[in-house]
């Protein structure tokens, strides 16, 4: 697989018109950087009774940083904490390479092959890494 090849077009239509790129007012918020190429990525979320009820993100970077926020927010919106954790857990171990459910995974399951760009893994799990620090802070509550 050549890296034009997962320039997607579903991919380019995420990070062209991510429908959750955007600043919710009153929202927790959580930053993440990449400081091998500089992409920024904060998130927001509205999350109540273990029930993730909205959330989105502002910032910038490349292609597939952007592209993987936007279905990051698309899946996890309306989700118990609980099956967020579930979904990032098998999104880090579908990046590395390793065995992963694919039906939790979802139509994210477009960047399996994430795995064969090393440089481009940071990129896409830019946005799952910095939701992660959510995730912990909210099972240290229980």
């Amino acid at each position: 697989m050549s890296l034009e090849d997962l320039y997607s077009e579903i991919i380019l239509d995420y990070s062209k018109n991510p429908q959750f790129k955007k600043i919710i007012e009153n929202a927790e918020e959580y930053h993440g950087h990449n400081s091998s190429c500089g992409d920024e990525i904060t998130l927001y979320l509205n999350e109540k009774d273990g029930k993730i009820l909205d959330i989105s993100f502002d910032g910038h970077g490349c292609i597939i940083s952007q592209a993987s926020a936007a279905m990051m927010c698309e899946i996890l919106k309306g989700r118990s904490v609980e099956n967020a954790k579930s979904i990032l857990e098998n999104i880090l171990r579908m990046s590395r390479g390793e065995d992963y459910n694919k039906e939790v995974v979802e139509d994210i399951e477009i960047f399996e092959d994430i795995k064969n760009f090393p440089m481009r893994v940071k990129c896409f799990t830019l946005s799952w890494h910095t939701i992660e620090n959510f995730l912990k802070n909210k099972g240290a509550d229980k």
